[in-house]
């Protein structure tokens, strides 16, 4: 009698996403938002932000930060990450309440994918959350595996 050979299961890692925001009720409801789908980490400004996408394994694999928080604002810590080697092809979409054209042209210099204006449309952010994501392949590795 044949005996069935059992196969390894796989484990694909969740996609990671920093949500980086000063105000503590988008940081959390966001988390909550996307924890059902994705490993959220959060950081309360753009010194936190930078220091957690250069330190934690794995990177992330997509940005959701505000534009103005203390510290360090979201355009300038994007721009950091964006001349990090390791960090540099990780989509960032902007959330914030600036809508003036200048502010708009800074995000998307810094090197934001999108830019999305508070109060946030929750269909909306998941389109971009899914389009981004879906270009920067996150679910080709394997929990565990090196990036």
């Amino acid at each position: 009698m044949a005996r069935a050979m059992a196969i390894p299961e796989t484990h694909v890692a969740r996609a990671r996403i920093l949500v980086v925001d000063d105000d503590e009720k988008t940081r959390t409801a966001l988390a909550r938002w996307l924890g059902n789908d994705y490993d959220v980490v959060t950081a309360r400004d753009g010194v936190e932000g930078l220091e957690i996408a250069t330190t934690h394994l794995p990177a992330p694999d997509l940005i959701l930060a505000d534009v103005w928080m203390p510290r360090l604002d979201g355009v300038e810590m994007v721009s950091r990450m964006k001349n990090n080697p390791s960090l540099h092809r990780v989509p960032v979409i902007f959330l914030t309440g600036q809508t003036s054209a200048s502010s708009v042209i800074a995000g998307i210099h810094a090197g934001a994918r999108a830019y999305l204006t508070k109060p946030i449309d929750l269909d909306v952010l998941d389109r971009k959350v899914r389009s981004a994501l879906a270009s920067h392949d996150p679910g080709s590795r394997e929990r565990g595996a090196p990036s």
